[in-house]
């Protein structure tokens, strides 16, 4: 397919009325946007996410190349406006070394929304609107779990609007750029390990006192208020001949700062405490009662916090190779700056508090292969295959985003509803290899490492996308 068809307007366009219903089925969906498992998410349109997302070179004609490059809305004819939303069925389990029992995760199916307008002001310029949701994670896990000590139920979602314009410098070559406005939200819910902490006036920790490991005494509620960033996104596009194009697109980092609220709430550890112990209370004292103190007067208040994300810059480039009349083969390289994503900073008001979650996520490649066929009788079949490298190292899998190696098998059909409105539906199943992980944090404030992996994550997903496109 092309996007660069020559056109002229003899006559002013006028929006459709079925674009007003686009936007208003979109606007309810908004909120629920994002946590998408995984944390980058490239389902911004059932046709796209039916190829495998190998669009760079030869976008859909729906409007997503707002996302998949934005070059290409230059040529567009007319109005162009499409609604849809992807469901992510997310699985996954832990097994543990120490165990060898099997834990499940508890997601719930998530939705993330799209949308795209997009405007021909001439055979050369165009104007578009896009609404879409690039990165996310949403985990949860029992709270019994053995990792809840790193986490049980967290998230993060991102949601990007991005005004674009493009033009076509030359018949053969067109570029195009968007401002991105970042909307974002973070929640990180996890056990505190009374072991680990310090037994306040006596010098020593809890653990020195004979507190076993993985004693949770409180629950730990970190949410953010929805911070806001601004980034840019730039495309090229170029059809190097009637059968080959090629396109490029970059979209820059954006930096969030976070600012939130800590809660915590005391939980019940059972245990009493022996005679001459070392704080001086009766024999038979509940430990409980002992540490109630930090909840009322002590570090454990409700209190703020502050935090800072960077989401990362993303490179793509492919290739679009329309082999006989109606079959196009698209082939995308794309690399993501992960390393951006190296620790993440806790700051609380109470300064004893403070912690470094250290992630040192690396720069991971994906590669996308797509074709689409364009059949008779208004119906277009589409597939795809996918492959990406684990963005985080070995010894940071975690309960948090327990993500790895994975390979994708996409699919999809096009339907011609009528002349000039299009439905479009896409299934991708999601395929990650098994990868050894961690349930505990490192020791003291020292690095993790592989030798504190204590166990093996399993992660598939199934995701189904819909989208109603419209052009005038």
């Amino acid at each position: 397919m092309d996007l660069n068809p020559a056109s002229t307007h003899p006559h002013p366009r006028t929006l459709h009325p079925a674009l007003y219903v686009m936007i208003l089925l979109l606007v309810p969906v908004l909120p629920e946007t994002a946590h998408a498992q995984g944390f980058t998410f490239y389902q911004h349109g059932a046709c796209a996410m039916a190829r495998g997302g190998a669009t760079v070179a030869a976008p859909c004609q729906d409007g997503s190349a707002v996302f998949y490059n934005p070059a290409a809305l230059a040529g567009l004819d007319g109005w162009s406006g499409s609604v849809g939303a992807v469901g992510v069925f997310s699985r996954g389990d832990f097994t543990s070394d120490r165990t060898r029992s099997t834990v499940e995760m508890d997601n719930a199916p998530r939705i993330a929304p799209h949308l795209y307008l997009g405007y021909g002001i001439n055979d050369r310029l165009a104007v578009g609107l896009g609404v879409y949701a690039p990165y996310g994670f949403g985990t949860r896990w029992p709270a019994d779990f053995e990792g809840a000590f790193v986490s049980f139920d967290s998230s993060l979602d991102a949601l990007y609007v991005q005004p674009t314009i493009a033009y076509r410098v030359t018949d053969r070559v067109s570029l195009g750029a968007g401002l991105t406005v970042a909307t974002s939200q973070v929640e990180l819910n996890r056990h505190l390990d009374l072991s680990r902490q310090a037994v306040p006036g006596v010098g020593v920790s809890w653990a020195q006192l004979g507190i076993p490991p993985r004693t949770a005494f409180a629950e730990a509620s970190l949410e953010s208020d929805r911070a806001t960033g601004l980034g840019g996104h730039v495309g090229l596009h170029a059809r190097w001949s009637d059968r080959l194009q090629f396109g490029a697109r970059f979209l820059t980092p954006v930096t969030l700062d976070y600012e939130g609220t800590a809660s915590f709430t005391q939980l019940g550890t059972g245990i009493t405490l022996p005679s001459q112990n070392p704080l001086g209370v009766p024999g038979g004292t509940p430990l409980d009662a002992v540490v109630a103190e930090a909840f009322s007067d002590g570090p454990l208040v409700r209190q703020p916090l502050t935090t800072q994300v960077t989401l990362p810059a993303q490179l793509a480039v492919g290739l679009g190779f329309k082999t006989r009349p109606g079959l196009t083969l698209t082939l995308d390289y794309q690399w993501v700056n992960w390393s951006t994503f190296d620790a993440v900073e806790l700051e609380f008001e109470r300064a004893s508090l403070n912690q470094t979650l250290t992630q040192d996520y690396r720069d991971a490649s994906v590669i996308r292969a797509g074709a689409e066929y364009e059949m008779a009788d208004a119906w277009t079949v589409r597939g795809g295959y996918v492959y990406n490298q684990a963005a985080s190292p070995p010894e940071n899998v975690t309960p948090l985003v327990p993500e790895g190696e994975r390979n994708h098998l996409t699919g999809g059909l096009g339907w011609e509803v009528s002349p000039g409105i299009h439905l479009e539906g896409a299934y991708h199943y999601l395929m990650q290899n098994d990868r050894r992980g961690r349930t505990v944090e490192p020791p003291g404030s020292g690095p993790a490492t592989v030798e504190l992996n204590d166990g093996l994550y399993t992660v598939g997903a199934h995701l189904i996308g819909f989208t109603l496109s419209v052009t005038r």
